[in-house]
């Protein structure tokens, strides 16, 4: 063999002796610094956890490609209604960036109305990172629901929409959103709690509440159950608490045609001010259940009034139906059409009498002249209230826009009246279903009343609202 082809031999042999070193290199190195453990505890197909672990990424990878990124300009945004609940605060120096979900192949989108504000335009980026040009078609500020369409695509992918009353407290829940303006984010709970989330925020105040984070930027997407079925749509949280909450796809569903068609949703108004008749009401008006909803006050010219309710009925039944509380109330009025006849079983004067009131239409000029009822505490032991005539200092010291009337000046600490929410400036308005305006008014309504209780409407500027009094002589 020539020197050249020698020199070439020992090259070969030292690239081979270098890659075999190099190898049992990292091979040793690698043994030096295993002091861990490697494996598995349990098999891939052992264990229900395995299963459900597979299962759920599987239905993550299902449902990613229906959720959409809404970017809209910040200042098309809008505030929110009084009455709706707290959503995640966004950063100001950033879009606003909201989610949604597609629900049907040719792109209709679901969403917040919220989320929209404003906007009649919006930019709706997909999962596979095209950006389409989407137009609201309709939105509902009540609901704080609205719909969006995108042109020209006939096979998105789409989410099923569940049956929310079937929902169950305890099963496992994933939210889909994008949460800070991270893309299509998945968080996972359970359905901590069903029906009221906040207190009183009308008919829809229904929510599923559950522990998957709802953050900045998921508002509007599908709270979805383990078959793959959007049960809600993710709409506020508690404040620093991990507390989310979602309208139920039922009520989402009931309105998606009028906002396709109409761009609007229709309600239907009774004009009536109502609170749930407790214990101490029922005693009062001597009746043995909870139930109905206690009318407070007539809206003048709306549908009540015009069927003759009063202030001290007791609606028991609503088109046939046995009423629970006041939301169940609430919940058929709104969803009654406008101009549908409707009979309605009341309570009055003790005896039951029955009324037939025409739905109106709730509108924006109808909510200015709303007058809702105050909470009232639920009142106990004790009356514990000074009453005097008004006169033009209290007017001025209350801030009372009326001429004449009772006015509670003071209340007693701890009393009955104080844990009924009476509180100074108040006006005594009725007792015991007779309308009051003179002290001696008052003493004829008390006189010889022989239950317990004494029903007391209370007046708060234009607000009206009932506390039963235990009469203590």
């Amino acid at each position: 063999m020539s020197g050249k082809g020698m020199r070439c031999l020992w090259l070969a042999i030292a690239l081979a002796i270098g890659v075999t070193c190099a190898g049992s290199g990292t091979n040793i190195s690698h043994a030096k610094a295993a002091f861990w453990g490697e494996g598995v505890l349990l098999g891939e197909h052992d264990t229900d956890l395995v299963r459900l672990n597979r299962s759920l990424t599987q239905l993550v990878a299902l449902i990613q490609p229906a959720v959409v990124q809404i970017g809209v300009d910040r200042e098309e945004g809008r505030d929110l209604p009084q009455s709706h609940p707290p959503i995640p605060e966004e950063r100001l120096e950033r879009p606003r960036i909201g989610t949604g979900f597609i629900i049907s192949r040719d792109g209709y989108i679901l969403t917040n109305d919220h989320v929209v504000g404003e906007s009649e335009e919006v930019d709706v980026e997909l999962y596979d990172g095209r950006t389409l040009a989407g137009k609201v078609v309709g939105r509902d500020q009540r609901t704080d629901l609205a719909l969006l369409k995108v042109s020209g695509e006939t096979s998105l992918p789409v989410l099923p929409l569940g049956d929310s009353d079937r929902v169950e407290i305890g099963e496992l829940v994933l939210a889909a959103g994008n949460p800070f303006g991270l893309e299509y984010t998945i968080t996972i709970g359970v359905v901590s709690r069903k029906g009221h989330g906040f207190g009183r925020f009308g008919f829809f105040d229904d929510y599923i509440q559950t522990d998957a984070s709802i953050n900045p930027g998921s508002s509007g997407g599908p709270l979805v159950n383990i078959r793959g079925q959007v049960i809600g749509i993710n709409t506020a949280i508690v404040p620093r608490q991990r507390i989310g909450f979602a309208i139920p796809i039922n009520l989402a569903k009931s309105i998606l045609p009028q906002l396709r068609d109409r761009g609007r949703v229709t309600w239907g108004f009774l004009g009536v001010g109502i609170q749930d008749v407790d214990a101490q009401l029922a005693q009062a008006l001597g009746v043995s259940e909870k139930k109905g909803a206690l009318v407070t006050n007539v809206l003048p010219g709306l549908a009540a009034d015009t069927a003759g309710l009063r202030r001290g009925d007791v609606i028991l039944e609503y088109d046939g139906v046995v009423l629970k509380d006041v939301r169940d109330l609430q919940r058929r009025v709104a969803r009654t059409p406008e101009g549908t006849k409707v009979r309605m079983k009341i309570l009055r004067d003790g005896g039951d009498k029955t009324v037939t009131a025409t739905i109106g239409e709730f509108t924006q000029e109808v909510l200015v002249r709303r007058q809702e009822p105050s909470e009232p505490t639920p009142p106990k032991d004790v009356l514990g209230l000074t009453l005097e005539e008004l006169t033009p200092e209290h007017a001025k010291k209350f801030k009372l826009s009326v001429e004449k009337g009772v006015v509670v000046t003071e209340v007693t600490e701890g009393s009955s009246a104080a844990r009924a929410g009476v509180r100074p400036g108040d006006l005594v308005a009725e007792v015991d279903q007779k309308p009051v305006k003179t002290l001696d008014e008052v003493r004829r309504a008390l006189k010889g009343w022989t239950r317990q209780s004494h029903l007391v409407l209370i007046q708060r500027g234009d607000s009206y609202f009932y506390v039963a009094l235990r009469n203590q002589g």
